[in-house]
């Protein structure tokens, strides 16, 4: 009898310490995700399209969604010359929003074109930035994504999911989806 007590006991401390867990569950970070990705395409009548433009010409709200799970708008496609896998060298500036409010950062939308800030430095189809810098925490593989389909001197826009992110990401592990509104591309002239 005392036996099924101490059980009994440690079940509901157990029960108790799980119920108190407050971090949010994987499936609960999905739906959070989905809503204000959703939210984002309400406010600015974003459209999904089911293919790449044919004139390779996007309006201003249409977006794609990559293979990647990566939604895409080219603003501007560059001046035709593209990135070589394992050779070519790219400079990134943006601007990015949290589409989820956390701990280190709101939903205000963060400038890295503006003075004083270091771009990206990426060697196209790398696995990692050239140096770690003030933009290095944003850096994903999947920011590039834009450059299989512009060139040199580009300008997209780019709605990133949290959970396409690498296992290090940091915004994989808070379940904040991204929100590029400007990504710029320049190739180093090397």
């Amino acid at each position: 009898m005392k036996k099924g007590f101490n059980i009994g006991l440690v079940l509901c401390v157990v029960l108790c310490v799980l119920s108190c867990n407050n971090n949010p569950q994987y499936s609960d970070m999905l739906d959070a995700q989905e809503r204000a990705i959703n939210r984002l395409i309400d406010e600015n009548d974003i459209e999904i399209l089911d293919a790449y433009p044919a004139n390779g010409v996007f309006k201003d709200n249409q977006f794609i969604i990559l293979d990647n799970g990566v939604y895409l708008n080219v603003i501007d496609s560059g001046n035709g010359n593209r990135a070589q896998a394992g050779s070519t060298s790219v400079f990134c500036r943006f601007f990015v929003k949290c589409l989820i409010e956390w701990q280190y950062m709101d939903t205000t939308t963060v400038d890295y074109f503006r003075n004083g800030t270091e771009p990206i430095t990426y060697v196209y189809g790398a696995s990692s930035p050239l140096y770690n810098n003030n933009t290095a925490s944003f850096f994903s593989t999947l920011l590039f994504s834009g450059l299989e389909y512009v060139g040199d001197s580009s300008e997209v826009k780019l709605i990133i999911p949290f959970h396409l992110n690498g296992n290090n990401s940091t915004f994989l592990q808070a379940g904040v989806p991204l929100y590029f509104s400007k990504v710029r591309y320049r190739f180093d002239p090397k």
